[in-house]
């Protein structure tokens, strides 16, 4: 259960450095995820000035990201209808409930992996400065995340 958590702590701050990331451009286009992803490479690859080889490293994490997407919303509607249903019944079943988080992390978890290695080999073509750019930019997006819901 430890590598479950772990995966799901490094997933989700992963996604929440690519929301910081496109959230940060307060013009920005809400189109589809697809283009907010290019949207999102293309933004990072003029702030950080990435070269050819580090911008095909971030076009790697954005599609991980996007096929992740894809795969856990592929069955949304049939748990909507399932998590309906078990709100109707006059008491909560909780094995059907548990399976449902489950189904949710055994993917989640079973993805993290490769995002794990995007994100990682993209941090890695990172220069110095580029990195120090990073870090500023993350860690004022969750100052600013802070603040806000605190």
């Amino acid at each position: 259960m430890k590598l479950a958590k772990r995966s799901i702590i490094l997933v989700t701050g992963g996604a929440l450095l690519v929301a910081g990331v496109v959230a940060c451009n307060h013009g920005m286009y809400f189109g589809s995820a697809e283009e907010r992803g290019e949207w999102m490479v293309e933004k990072v690859t003029r702030e950080l000035e990435l070269n050819r080889l580090q911008q095909d490293k971030l076009t790697a994490v954005k599609d991980e990201f996007l096929d992740l997407r894809r795969t856990m919303r592929s069955d949304r509607e049939q748990t909507r209808t399932d998590v309906l249903a078990m709100l109707q019944q006059p008491t909560l079943d909780r094995d059907r409930a548990n399976t449902i988080v489950a189904q949710y992390v055994d993917k989640v978890s079973a993805r993290s992996p490769r995002i794990i290695d995007a994100v990682g080999n993209f941090y890695d073509s990172l220069d110095d400065e580029q990195r120090e750019e990073l870090t500023g930019f993350i860690e004022h997006k969750i100052e600013h995340h802070h603040r806000w819901h605190h």
